[in-house]
Order: C-alpha cells, then sequence, then structure tokens
C-alpha cells in the first residue's frame, strides 16, 4: 500500500519553530509576547526580508518597543554571546538529524566567511573591507557546509570579532564540528585562507586541504616561483611563516586555466604516500571547484534575512542564525522529497524551491496573524 507525503504550510511553519525554539530557552515577555508570538515575529521577519517596526506594526497587536524588548530580554548579554552561538549550532544540527551512519562518514567541508553590510558609525564589533554595496564596514561571520548533494547543511557558525587570523577561524569551527561528532576527511577553502598557519593546522590534524595560494609581492620569492613552470606542474613549496616563524611544507598543483592561472596547495588522503599524486591532485582541484557550493548558501540564507540597522552583535547574529535555520529546513525538505521520489543525484527538485517555501512560511503566518487593515487618526 502506498503512503501519502504531504509538505504544507503548516509543515515548513511547524519545523522553522520548533527549529528555533531550540536555539534559545525562550520565555515569554510579561502578559504582552508569548514564546510563541515571539517565534512567530522572527520567522515572519526572516521570511519577508523585513524589520521588526515593519512586521510588528501589521501583524502583531503589541507595539514594537514591546517586541524589541521581548526579544533583548530573551538575548544572553556580551560576555556570554557564545550561548547563542551554541544554541543556533545545536539547532542547525537539530534540524539535519544526522544519523549514527552518517557519524560514521568521513565528510568533505567548505569554510568561508560571509560579511554583512553595515550601514552606521563603525563600532568595535564591526570588521573594515574593501568597498561593496555601498559600505566598507561589515559584521562578519564565519560559516561551514558539507560538499554533498542535497546535503550542503551548514554545520557551523561563529561570528567573528574584527582582526581574527584565518589559521584560528579554521580551528573554531573545526572544533564546533569536532564537537557535534561529525567526522571530517578534508576541507576547501578560498585564498583568504592561504597562511602558513592554516596548512600547518590542517597537516596536523591530518586533513585533505585544496586552498589556491596568492602571489606575495613582486618579486621572485619561494611563493612567487610556484607560478612558474608548465600546466599540471605538481611540486613541493616550502617557506618560513612571517609571524610564528614556523616552516610550511606542502604540495602544490600549477594550472593554467584560461582565464588566469592559479596554484592550488593540496594535501590528499593518503598523505606524502600517495600512490598517484597527479590523480589526488585533481581531485582536490574539483573539490575546490565544488567550494562554490558554500557561495550558494550565502545567496540562499540572503533569501530568508531580517533586514536591521542595530549595532547590537548579539541581536545581528540571531537574524542571521535565523537565516541560516530556514535554509537548512529547506535542505531537509528537499532531501526528503528526492529520497521519496527516487530521484537520481544529479535531478533537480523543483517540487519544493527555496523562495516557494519562503512563500508558503509568509502564508502560514499572515494567516495565523492576520494583518491589520485599518489605520486611525485622531484629529482635534
Amino acid at each position: 500500500m502506498r503512503r501519502l507525503h504531504v509538505i504544507t504550510p503548516a509543515v515548513v511553519h511547524r519545523q522553522a519553530r520548533q527549529a528555533l525554539h531550540s536555539s534559545l530557552d525562550w520565555k515569554p515577555f510579561h502578559e504582552s509576547v508569548s514564546v510563541n508570538h515571539l517565534l512567530d515575529l522572527l520567522l515572519l521577519m526572516a521570511a519577508s526580508t523585513a524589520s521588526l517596526f515593519a512586521v510588528v506594526r501589521r501583524f502583531f497587536p503589541f507595539s514594537h518597543q514591546t517586541a524589541s524588548l521581548a526579544v533583548k530580554a530573551n538575548l544572553p548579554d556580551r560576555e556570554h554571546i557564545q550561548r547563542l552561538t551554541w544554541g543556533l549550532v545545536d539547532a542547525l544540527h537539530d534540524v539535519a538529524q544526522f544519523s549514527r551512519r552518517d557519524r560514521r562518514r568521513h565528510w568533505m567541508a567548505a569554510i568561508d566567511v560571509h560579511n554583512v553590510p553595515y550601514y552606521g558609525e563603525p563600532t568595535p564589533d564591526v570588521v573594515g573591507g574593501p568597498k561593496k554595496q555601498g559600505t566598507k564596514w561589515f559584521f562578519a561571520y564565519a560559516t561551514a557546509v558539507l560538499l554533498h548533494k542535497r546535503r550542503r547543511y551548514m554545520i557551523a557558525l561563529e561570528p567573528l570579532p574584527p582582526k581574527t587570523k584565518p589559521h584560528d577561524i579554521v580551528r573554531v569551527l573545526l572544533d564546533q564540528i569536532a564537537k557535534k561528532g561529525l567526522k571530517i576527511q578534508g576541507v576547501t577553502l578560498d585564498s583568504a585562507f592561504d597562511s602558513g598557519d592554516t596548512l600547518l593546522l590542517l597537516q596536523e590534524r591530518q586533513l585533505a586541504y585544496s586552498i589556491p595560494l596568492r602571489r606575495k609581492g613582486n618579486g621572485r620569492n619561494a611563493r612567487n616561483r610556484c607560478f612558474e613552470g608548465r600546466h599540471r606542474l605538481i611540486r613541493w613549496a616550502e617557506w618560513t611563516t612571517e609571524v610564528t616563524r614556523r616552516r610550511v611544507r606542502t604540495r602544490t598543483l600549477l594550472w593554467k586555466g584560461k582565464p588566469k592561472t592559479m596554484v592550488f596547495a593540496f594535501q590528499g588522503w593518503g598523505g606524502a604516500r600517495a600512490r598517484n599524486v597527479h590523480r589526488q591532485a585533481n581531485r582536490l582541484r574539483h573539490l575546490y571547484r565544488r567550494r562554490f557550493g558554500i557561495e550558494t548558501s550565502y545567496r540562499q540564507k540572503n533569501q530568508g534575512q531580517p533586514r536591521t540597522t542595530s549595532k547590537d552583535p548579539i541581536y545581528r547574529l540571531l537574524l542571521e542564525g535565523i537565516a541560516y535555520l530556514l535554509r537548512q529546513v529547506w535542505v531537509v525538505l528537499t532531501e526528503e522529497l528526492a529520497r521519496l521520489l527516487k530521484a537520481p543525484p544529479d535531478a533537480w527538485i523543483s517540487a519544493l524551491t527555496l523562495q516557494q517555501m519562503i512563500d508558503w512560511l509568509v502564508h502560514e503566518l499572515t494567516t495565523l496573524h492576520p494583518e491589520t487593515r485599518e489605520i486611525t487618526v485622531i484629529t482635534a
């Protein structure tokens, strides 16, 4: 007998609310704002990509000042921001529901940094960078995503203070993943992580990696010599880190493509004892190409990103986490659909797009909280 599986706006709402509820120990605010009202408010902000003021004014019976106080009353203070970070990471893993088999598996992951534009006076929590989207100030977040078809789950999230070193970013995310019981076989990162300390960290943890290297200055130094030679040349590169003065040694692949010449630092699963280093290098180059899956996750996250002009890093981290939770719910639902439809690994699951799921969530939330369609004007 066939079983009927139905995904509805109510199902999407229930899963999204449950995911958000598990991120913190939510409490009602006086008698005016219940926990369910607070969760629905935050979800509707994300699904409609609107601010707290805009959503409360249209859909909820309390004022935006009351809503703001209710949210802040549930957030930790600055000294305990890690409680919110770990709450969001726990919620991301609760949504993914990794099985025992998943935890025995060795995964490939991508690590990157995502900068969210900030338009205001600089604060100690923002980082500077090249001007983008009309500003040079950003709130920065480091994330890790699994590189697996239909299972590109977000598995680590960390807010970044200014001047955080690349190898420290990688260490924090790898420690988060290890504490959640997932095993990582290898990682791919972009050229911003090409420091010697990052490579040494990955080598110490015996992880495969694929990282493009950047040129250092205009001289003919050890790093720049890696860009010389024939296409697909594989050789060892050695240099000394500038601050810690540690010796770095890694294999590199010279790739002369049409757009530009690139050098990939790589280490494979067999290390220096690999029987076919050329096959290993090519495999890791393709792994780097799959890294763009994490770039896609940022664009998808922006589809459920609440708006704010707040300077509060804790409140901003909450909004960032909610957007990732919505995306995580969508990945779970599409994975389930693919399994039920017995779809091939490369098939696109068009039955439920991310935007469609978000539209469903907006429909369900606005049905539960109808818009106030009345404007009252008091005249003398």
